[in-house]
């Protein structure tokens, strides 16, 4: 649903500086619980759509930034009886930009980002998965291990703390990235050990040149699944896309490694990369592009800045420039050969 009710609950002391900043933001749906002794906490419930949300949770922000003992909850409403609003009301409401807020969206992707022993546990078992499948060329297979594998979380995150300038977060996804990562070479060098990787097979082919066409499927992937995130709609098939950008590179990476087949391999890693900032990149775009900014770009308490957001996405397609061009170099690929 589209209609949030915050609750706010603050020391006594500030309730006449709450009460003048919901009164500035000119709220139709406020009240105020009955008031109790002295000392007690006052309590507000705040009743919006979605599209006000990140406003007022600003300025009630701002308002208490100095205070202590105050909490706020941004709740979900599955119904709204009676209407509010006419139908043409509601109807500007809709078309408003309705990103969720941000801390809604940050408590959404900071759970997938945990590094636990399940998601490495999952992605091992969709790796070995989509080896076996890549190997034997086998399609299904390798749509099956896209379902289970969860590496979707972490590069979400990654993203939306490149939009914030968020360095804790950006460190907590990158972590969780790389260890998935990790994990996903060593099971599909394990099993390019055991059986011979075929790059004879189609599925197994990325000799060809990164172009527009070859990125489309990654930057898509990382946009539908931002535009998910923002709109508190998010579903398990976004996941699948990116898996399937990301996914079947690195384990016929694995493959290719653990049968000595660098050069194939080589060529298989540079798209893991390439389709991993593409992802990224598109994510931010779509993130920005919903309004989702941080409440400023300047607190030493969150560490956001722009110069971080944009010195990440700047990092990023130099990395995957980098990339791209040792895969077109000549010396690179008979050194790998």
């Amino acid at each position: 649903m589209a209609n949030r009710l915050i609750q706010l609950m603050a020391p006594r002391d500030d309730e006449k500086a709450i009460r003048k900043c919901l009164d500035s933001l000119e709220l139709k749906e406020w009240w105020q619980s009955s008031p109790g002794g002295e000392g007690e906490r006052a309590t507000f419930y705040i009743a919006l759509h979605q599209a006000e949300a990140q406003d007022v949770m600003d300025s009630l922000s701002d308002t208490l930034k100095d205070r202590d003992n105050w909490r706020l909850f941004s709740l979900a409403t599955e119904a709204n009886l009676p209407e509010v609003d006419g139908e043409e009301e509601q109807e500007r409401l809709e078309q408003k930009n309705t990103a969720s807020a941000r801390e809604e969206i940050y408590g959404s992707v900071r759970s997938g980002a945990t590094l636990s022993l399940d998601y490495l546990l999952m992605t091992a078992f969709a790796t070995c998965v989509a080896a076996i499948g890549l190997n034997q060329g086998q399609v299904a297979v390798v749509i099956g291990a896209m379902v289970i594998a969860p590496l979707l979380g972490p590069i979400l995150a990654f993203a939306f703390g490149s939009t914030l300038g968020n360095l804790e977060l950006l460190w907590i996804a990158a972590r969780s990235l790389f260890a998935g990562l990790a994990v996903s070479i060593i099971v599909g060098v394990a099993i390019g050990f055991i059986y011979r990787a075929t790059p004879d097979n189609s599925m197994m082919n990325f000799s060809g040149v990164m172009s527009l066409q070859t990125l489309i499927l990654p930057l898509a992937s990382g946009a539908a699944a931002a535009l998910m995130v923002a709109s508190g709609k998010m579903s398990a098939l976004v996941g699948v896309m990116v898996a399937a950008a990301l996914l079947p590179p690195l384990a016929a990476f694995g493959l290719f490694i653990g049968d000595g087949n660098y050069l194939s391999g080589g060529r298989a890693l540079v798209s893991v990369v390439v389709n991993i900032v593409a992802i990224n990149l598109a994510a931010q775009v779509v993130f920005l592009t919903k309004g989702i900014r941080p409440r400023a770009w300047e607190s030493d308490s969150r560490n956001t800045s722009i110069r971080m957001a944009l010195g990440v996405s700047g990092g990023l397609v130099v990395l995957a420039g980098v990339f791209l061009w040792l895969a077109g170099s000549n010396v690179t690929l008979n050194w790998l050969s």
